[in-house]
């Protein structure tokens, strides 16, 4: 009689995972446990980012602010930084910008304060710009530059930027002549062959006559052969004569070739670029000078100090998206790779005759202006699916651009159209996607910290059209804010909202200010059961935190809720969920690699720091919710929060992977320190 085989034994295991400073791993690196950073991962990491030092903390709900002018139509949100302490978000939209600050909407008269602008809806996700102190530079190649100015919370005005004499391009070499009217003022200029079009309104003209250079800037179009002209009125560029010259520039900037591409601040100059003439080409303005261009003295001397044009010339035409500022040297993103522009030399000045430019590798970049982080530049790759950094290598004596995204490479899927970065408090890079979707990154290269999250806001229909971050209130902290698309009632309305502060009770026991709710508002005042102001969610489902406690769900109805009890402060918005999802079980055996044998979690050890709430399990099927409320405390009152060890049963299933789930779905705060699963692993 046969006799039955004894159960097989299982081999105990106890892991620990310490931090994720990885962050979220892409599927295809589920195998890959002999990475260093394996141990540092998870599988899926949403509505949850990870501290630069390793804990994985909920994110903050989103604050609502207002709805945008006209809900129907995409909006940009843009920041203007004059400091740390006076930072602003612009709303751009239809021919009309808005002002925020503050965390609030800036007002006039009792209505949002806002001035009109040149950019149609069509436009303005295309436009570039950069700032000097109250002066916001924006190029957009529909557009002559413009210079949008503050001189008060209330005070804001945007002009044509005044260029000066130039750019320019290369002299002519024809035989075509030209002939001025005059040599000041308003004048006529004629050529001898049609030379003009009517796109040629605002252009500038250089003439030499009698080896005195001259310019003057064209006002209206009257055939191919004359137009009308301001001579350039700067005591250095009136025509010597009405002599017929052969030696005539035309100005390199003109109707629908105006520059696109991001401009910057560079020795004390202001650089543009990209127009469609010349994708490839370069402007800068004199030195100390934002607003002249103007290439040579008058009797065509070239000064260290004069007007800077070129020409990036590689083995292909490649447009220039962005100028950007790294320490000493600009660097001009292509769709072939970034170019350092310097002087060629450490010791040596950069002007008009020491211009170098090096191509550093051949990784391009895609058409989103990149962000500045610590001591590089984070740049969006040309197939926009990728997020590269740009950094010095001592090793190669150039920069280098390494793929931030090479371990999450799902998460940028399908597509980057936009990025943001805080450096305070946690330095994270934030990223919509073509999808509306909203990823981000904890960035902090100096403790190799490179580590990838979801966030996905609560709420129906929900995409993140735009995003800008500022210095918060105090300047001690970074805000991000967005523009939300949202359904609420079957109806569309886009709102402008901001991501709120990390919180940091200073007790156990301190969560009235824990704001774990989207597009919320925060009601504080005398005891009430009705709660106002929520016409923005109308005929939603909230969630409500009431005095430190949550609260069953209501229905917004009239712009306002009624809550079962009486509060003084709650906060009341959309639901959110955030969930964490540990890698396939590795574990270290005598016997060779725990991969591929059955595993069985049985117990979970859990690091809290001031956190409340929570499920747990094997996967989102089979959760238990943790206990949140012990014997000793009040059944009158919220549960305290908690910091230190729990211990969790946990049912898991015989599996080859053996994963561990959770989810925290209250609007409640939730700080993980660190996971450690413990089970057995079997033989085989």
């Amino acid at each position: 009689m046969a006799t039955k085989k004894p159960a097989e034994s299982g081999i105990r295991a106890d892991t620990f995972q310490t931090n994720f400073t990885a962050g979220e791993f892409s599927p295809l690196l589920e195998g890959r446990v002999s990475l260093a950073k394996y141990a540092d991962a998870v599988s899926s990491l949403e509505n949850f980012y990870c501290f630069p030092h390793g804990p994985i903390d909920k994110r903050p709900g989103t604050r609502f602010i207002s709805a945008i002018k006209t809900e129907s139509a995409k909006t940009r949100l843009i920041p203007f930084v004059f400091s740390t302490i006076q930072a602003y978000i612009l709303e751009f939209g239809n021919l009309y910008i808005r002002f925020y600050k503050d965390e609030g909407q800036i007002q006039s008269g009792g209505s949002a304060y806002e001035i009109a602008s040149p950019y149609t809806t069509a436009q303005i996700f295309d436009l570039r710009f950069t700032q000097s102190a109250d002066v916001l530079y924006i190029c957009h190649s529909a557009h002559a530059p413009r210079q949008l100015s503050r001189t008060g919370h209330t005070s804001w005005t945007i002009t044509e930027y005044d260029r000066g004499d130039g750019p320019y391009l290369t002299e002519n070499t024809t035989s075509t002549t030209l002939t001025p009217s005059g040599t000041s003022g308003s004048i006529t200029l004629t050529a001898s062959a049609s030379l003009f079009s009517a796109n040629d309104v605002g252009r500038n003209v250089r003439l030499q006559q009698a080896s005195k250079w001259g310019a003057a800037k064209i006002t209206g179009y009257t055939s191919a052969t004359v137009v009308n002209a301001t001579v350039i009125d700067d005591d250095d560029s009136a025509f010597e004569n009405t002599s017929a010259v052969t030696t005539w520039r035309l100005g390199s900037w003109y109707v629908d070739n105006w520059p696109s591409g991001q401009p910057t601040f560079f020795e004390n100059r202001l650089a543009f670029c990209n127009t469609t003439a010349e994708p490839n080409a370069f402007w800068i303005s004199r030195s100390g000078d934002f607003t002249s261009h103007k290439p040579t003295a008058r009797d065509g001397a070239v000064a260290d100090t004069h007007a800077i044009n070129r020409l990036i010339t590689d083995s292909q035409v490649n447009a220039i998206y962005w100028l950007v500022v790294d320490n000493s040297d600009m660097f001009a993103g292509t769709s072939d790779g970034p170019f350092k522009i310097w002087s060629g030399s450490q010791t040596e000045a950069f002007s008009p005759t020491k211009v170098k430019v090096d191509k550093q590798t051949r990784d391009g970049a895609g058409n989103i202006s990149p962000s500045e982080a610590g001591d590089a530049i984070l740049y969006v790759s040309r197939s926009t699916l990728k997020v590269r950094e740009l950094t010095f290598s001592f090793e190669k004596d150039k920069h280098l651009s390494a793929n931030l995204s090479l371990l999450a490479e799902h998460v940028p899927k399908p597509g980057i159209a936009q990025v943001a970065y805080t450096a305070e408090p946690d330095s994270i890079v934030w990223a919509i996607l073509t999808n509306g979707s909203l990823a981000s990154m904890t960035y902090k290269r100096d403790e190799n910290v490179v580590a990838w999250h979801r966030q996905i806001l609560g709420g129906t229909g929900v995409e993140v059209e735009s995003i800008a971050a500022v210095p918060g209130i105090g300047g001690t902290f970074d805000t991000l804010y967005m523009i939300v698309k949202r359904t609420i009632n079957s109806a569309t309305h886009r709102y402008v909202e901001f991501l709120e502060n990390r919180f940091e009770p200073t007790t156990l026991t301190d969560k009235e200010d824990a704001f774990f709710v989207d597009s919320g508002l925060t009601y504080s005042g005398g005891s009430t059961s009705t709660i106002t102001g929520l016409s923005h969610l109308e005929g939603q489902s909230v969630v409500v935190f009431a005095n430190g406690a949550t609260h069953p769900n209501k229905t917004v109805a009239s712009g306002q809720i009624t809550l079962d009890r009486a509060v003084t402060k709650c906060h009341v918005g959309l639901q959110y969920t955030s969930k964490m999802v540990t890698l396939p079980l590795n574990a270290a055996m005598a016997t060779g690699t725990s991969q591929g044998k059955t595993k069985r979690i049985n117990e979970v050890l859990l690091r809290l720091y001031k956190s409340l709430g929570g499920q747990i399990g094997p996967n989102e099927d089979n959760l238990e919710r943790m206990l949140t409320r012990s014997g000793l405390n009040p059944m009158d009152s919220s549960p305290p929060l908690e910091t230190g060890d729990r211990v969790l049963n946990f049912n898991g299933p015989h599996e080859r992977q053996a994963k561990i789930t959770l989810i925290h779905d209250e609007p409640l705060p939730f700080t993980l320190i660190a996971i450690g699963p413990r089970g057995e692993i079997q033989k085989r």
